[in-house]
């Protein structure tokens, strides 16, 4: 039976710049393009693909046998190469395909683990909803598999560029600018709790404090990891306070939206 959301997806086109990776996708991998345009259905799609991905796989017992769980541990991991990692990958989505998670960046919605099932609606019908970077991934995948993309480590001097680029978190610079935030985000958090916005019974002042002695006090929580989690920013108006409002209209429309 076919569920609520795969019926949605059916009927979402991608848009053409996920066309054209696809269409790359295709290009580049013959064998693919074969598999999905002959599939009458997903599941012939999937069949072809794990038979194809197997083949390949064959050709590294070792990586078989890791695969089947026949032969593991750390060792048996380190003897993969990179193209063992993408085949072993791509059956791995293929064994758990149209199994469903909870995606915590959705608010806890169902999200469905399928991508061949979206290549192949992508391929046959133009649809299945999937973005640009999910073609983008495949299309490294697929090269990964085939052998076109080789696995490179950048060297020390590379990564030291890379580290120059953005200030260090020692910057006495970037220390003051953290401080300024903690205090800005204090201030407003007090008088939150002062007005009843939020509440808490183990964060709370007593009546007679001064302003200081409030500023003081929560300086204190601000070293407890349980005071953040208690104010973690819940809602969009919230967190555009807490930036010092920042966040411009379409943002918090958008954010609104999630919920």
């Amino acid at each position: 039976m076919v569920s609520a959301q795969y019926e949605d997806l059916d009927k979402i086109a991608i848009n053409v710049r996920s066309h054209r990776l696809l269409k790359l996708l295709l290009q580049e991998n013959p064998v693919l393009e074969e598999i999905l345009h002959n599939s009458n259905n997903e599941t012939e799609a999937l069949v072809g693909v794990r038979n194809w991905a197997l083949e390949v796989l064959q050709t590294s017992p070792v990586a078989l046998a890791y695969y089947k769980e026949d032969g593991g541990g750390r060792e048996a991991f380190s003897s993969l190469n990179w193209q063992d990692y993408a085949a072993i990958r791509i059956l791995d989505y293929i064994d758990n395909a149209g199994r469903e998670f909870v995606d915590l960046n959705l608010r806890g919605k169902l999200a469905v683990n399928n991508p061949i099932r979206m290549l192949w609606l992508g391929v046959k019908r133009g649809t299945g909803g999937a973005k640009p970077h999910f073609f983008q991934d495949m299309l490294h995948l697929f090269r990964q598999f085939s052998g076109k993309e080789k696995k490179t480590l950048p060297s020390r001097d590379e990564v030291e560029q890379w580290m120059k680029r953005f200030p260090s978190g020692l910057d006495p610079r970037i220390i003051k600018l953290r401080e300024e935030n903690r205090d800005r985000i204090i201030n407003l958090l007090i008088e939150k709790i002062d007005r009843g916005e939020i509440t808490s019974a183990r964060y709370a002042f007593e009546s007679d404090m001064s302003s200081e002695q409030k500023y003081l006090k929560a300086l204190d929580w601000w070293d407890d990891s349980n005071f953040h989690l208690r104010f973690a920013v819940r809602s969009p108006d919230l967190l555009n306070d807490l930036l010092g409002s920042s966040l411009d209209p379409d943002t918090i429309k958008d954010l609104h939206g999630i919920g």
